[in-house]
């Protein structure tokens, strides 16, 4: 019987023999992962490069919900992208807001061809806020019909003036921040209301507010019982004052809590119903007699802003760092008199339901 033995390997063969073992071994788990990575945004529900989530709060009525989440692209003064949403009918899509990015502006088409190849037809602005408006871009590339109010378009012009002075003042991160960034001006205004259709859907759009040199304009669909308020609702957030006249803002809160809607559609945060939206105004009604109060009786703004940021720790919201900020719009707005009507008795705490304040 022949016996054939194996000739002993060579340490150098041996060692090439365990090294491609390693190396193929590293490639295998390498390629499991990549491919968990790709499968993961699928599963979560998200695009790739950004947290969000889709509601269909009505029948081929959408709304593009962002985590709250710092945008490291873009203009740091707007680095949390808005809300925004779309509606789908069979002549076309119109869109609502389109978020502060170019890139969330595609991730929203995205999910627009995810459920329709006809064209979008509109995009309306509900106000200047570059959180609102800086994904115009995508879809001005489609053709379609950006619309907003005079006063917004304005509003729009002067923000890409000032964005324009910023990148030059700001030795050049600005500009690395918002490279291939594009301010798309809309194209048609109206005054104060207009009416459209699109697919048989009943789309008005009306001006509720007047901040500055531009306004707050809501997106009303009457069948569908939704409205999309833009900055106006803040779901969970703490909200941007800047020029908005408080009072007057409480009193456009108040009249459209009285409109046959369902659904209300924030500038920030998750899809509410009139619930989340009187909570909002109660809010505000808050901050307004505690700041009116306190500059009545001649506390300085540090002094304010100190005491009601002690207040507002029970409200676990989003965009904190805010506070200081909407405080001192506030007071800026008691420097004379306060407004017409308003009736000024400070509280001790913040008007929401505990269970509802103290929510992460």
């Amino acid at each position: 019987m022949w016996i054939f033995r194996k000739s002993p390997e060579s340490k150098v063969e041996g060692l090439r023999r365990r090294i491609f073992s390693v190396e193929v071994s590293k490639l295998f788990g390498f390629s499991l992962l990549l491919s968990a990575f790709c499968f993961l945004p699928s599963v979560l529900g998200f695009a790739t490069g950004w947290l969000y989530k889709m509601q269909e709060v009505k029948p081929s009525v959408f709304v593009w919900v962002s985590d709250d989440v710092l945008d490291l692209e873009g203009d740091p003064q707007f680095d949390r992208a808005g809300t925004a949403g779309f509606i789908i009918t069979n002549e076309g899509v119109g869109v609502v807001d389109t978020t502060n990015t170019p890139f969330h502006g595609r991730e929203l088409l995205y999910e627009i061809r995810h459920r329709s190849e006809l064209p979008v037809r509109y995009v309306i602005d509900t106000n200047s806020d570059g959180e609102q408006i800086l994904g115009n871009e995508v879809f001005t590339e489609l053709q379609a019909t950006v619309i907003c109010s005079a006063r917004t378009q304005e509003g729009i012009r002067q923000y890409r003036q000032m964005l324009i002075r910023r990148m030059d003042d700001e030795d050049g991160k600005l500009r690395s921040r918002m490279r291939g960034f594009h301010v798309a001006i809309p194209t048609q205004t109206f005054s104060n209301e207009m009416t459209m259709r699109l697919g048989g859907q009943e789309i008005k759009v009306l001006t509720l507010l007047k901040n500055g040199a531009s306004d707050d304009s809501a997106v009303y669909l009457p069948a569908a019982k939704v409205l999309f308020l833009g900055e106006l609702f803040q779901n969970s957030y703490f909200p941007r004052i800047e020029s908005r006249n408080l009072h007057d803002w409480i009193a456009a809160l108040k009249q459209v809590e009285a409109w046959d809607v369902d659904v209300y559609v924030p500038g920030h945060g998750e899809p509410g119903g009139k619930k989340e939206l009187i909570e909002f105004r109660q809010f505000l009604e808050w901050l307004e007699k505690e700041i009116g109060t306190r500059s009545k009786e001649g506390e300085s703004l540090g002094q304010v802003k100190r005491e009601v940021d002690s207040l507002v720790e029970n409200y676990k919201w989003h965009a904190p760092e805010l506070i200081p900020e909407e405080v001192e719009a506030v007071y800026k707005q008691f420097g004379k008199t306060p407004p017409k009507g308003a009736t000024l008795q400070p509280t001790t705490q913040a008007p929401l339901p505990v269970e509802r304040a103290m929510r992460p």
